[in-house]
């Protein structure tokens, strides 16, 4: 999609929403979101867009809905449009569209069943990473990939998914399980899996995704644990550029736990992957690691403040190359429970946080700052 016929849609889909205060009949609920971001980054990076010269193009648009057809089985769907520099284009897409089976239920267990594309399980905010008011930040930690491109793959998935909870004296304990049909992927979300540089010419296809979370909370979610899993493989057949045919092997294991006051929360997550690569002589195997701390701190139902301490290291075997260490301050307001304006300042040492493909000619330089603004609406 061109960029006058994304501003189009930004401007019809804002109306649309701003016209529309959320309804619902008996068996039918809808919702729908819109954002708009403007990034400025000092250091020669560009993130989402020319962002060295001010960028808008990071904005998000969903509009989606749950029918119930009786008390075992719903509908549900949402279609988006995300443009987020070179690494999204703005079309528009299913983002997830699956119907749910309740397959038993008790007074204090369930057990139920979700074909069709839904939405993965992994640490505390994948499956909500696609509305700003759900997720902790504008951006997201290192382990969700957040600017590497890549949300194709990582959010939502075609398949089965069986999922359950039970309730009991501790607390509550869930599980989700996803498994995932082979499916093909674009060949820009595989370039920019692989670095974003344009050596990725050809057709990828996933195979055999599986996601599994165990997740526990205490009663009144004062503790939250987890722990989240992801295997996959990615084939891929060059049609040209510099990477040969071959296949890339991806397991991730992410260790989740949080901590709930009356106004603070102190959340602390750490994910290791393990990569094994064959593309002839680009072949190899790798581990890398990711991990943050962060702190909530809601001064009042308007106002939140958040701090954040983000490191990778994209390969153990060398550290001093790279390493990645991203310091964010921020702030969100919200003015009208449908309306939120959040703020961010970003301190980057390292390139694990800069979009290759927002990038393609210039070398990437160690050390960014990058300050985000985005606005947000939701009925």
């Amino acid at each position: 999609m061109n960029k006058p016929a994304i501003f189009i849609l930004r401007i019809t889909t804002l109306t649309l929403l701003l016209g529309v205060s959320g309804g619902h009949a008996d068996d039918f609920k809808w919702h729908g979101f819109a954002s708009q971001a403007y990034l400025y980054s000092t250091g020669g990076n560009n993130v989402y867009g020319e962002s060295t010269d001010g960028s808008t193009e990071f904005f998000e648009v969903g509009l989606g809905g749950q029918y119930q057809l009786n008390n075992s089985l719903h509908l549900a769907g949402q279609i988006l449009s995300r443009d987020a520099g070179a690494t999204d284009n703005g079309s528009i897409r299913a983002d997830y569209l699956y119907a749910d089976l309740r397959i038993a239920q008790l007074d204090e267990s369930a057990l139920g069943l979700r074909v069709g594309r839904v939405r993965n399980p992994f640490g505390f905010y994948n499956a909500t990473r696609d509305v700003l008011f759900t997720r902790p930040s504008i951006l997201l930690p290192q382990m969700y990939y957040d600017a590497t491109g890549v949300r194709e793959l990582f959010f939502s998935a075609d398949g089965v998914q069986l999922y359950g909870y039970w309730d009991h004296s501790g607390g509550t304990t869930s599980f989700t399980s996803t498994f995932g049909r082979n499916d093909t992927l674009s060949s820009k979300t595989f370039d920019n899996i692989v670095g974003g540089n344009g050596a990725a010419v050809g057709k990828a296809a996933l195979k055999n995704p599986i996601f599994a979370q165990l997740m526990h909370a205490s009663l009144g979610e004062q503790w939250k644990a987890g722990v989240s899993i992801l295997n996959t493989t990615l084939d891929f057949r060059a049609g040209g550029g510099l990477l040969p045919s071959g296949s890339l092997e991806a397991n991730v294991v992410a260790v989740s736990a949080q901590r709930n006051f009356a106004k603070l929360s102190v959340t602390a997550e750490y994910a290791l992957l393990t990569s094994s690569a064959n593309f002839g002589p680009f072949s190899g195997s790798m581990k890398s690691e990711s991990l943050y701390l962060q702190g909530e701190f809601r001064a009042t139902p308007r106002w939140t403040a958040l701090i954040r301490l983000d490191n990778q290291l994209g390969d153990r075997e060398r550290p001093n190359e790279t390493d990645t260490l991203i310091l964010t301050l921020g702030a969100r307001w919200a003015p009208a429970r449908n309306w939120q304006i959040a703020a961010e300042l970003h301190g980057m040492r390292g390139t694990a946080g800069i979009p290759r493909s927002d990038n393609p000619v210039n070398p990437l330089y160690a050390r960014t700052e990058l300050f985000v603004i985005m606005g947000g609406f939701r009925f």
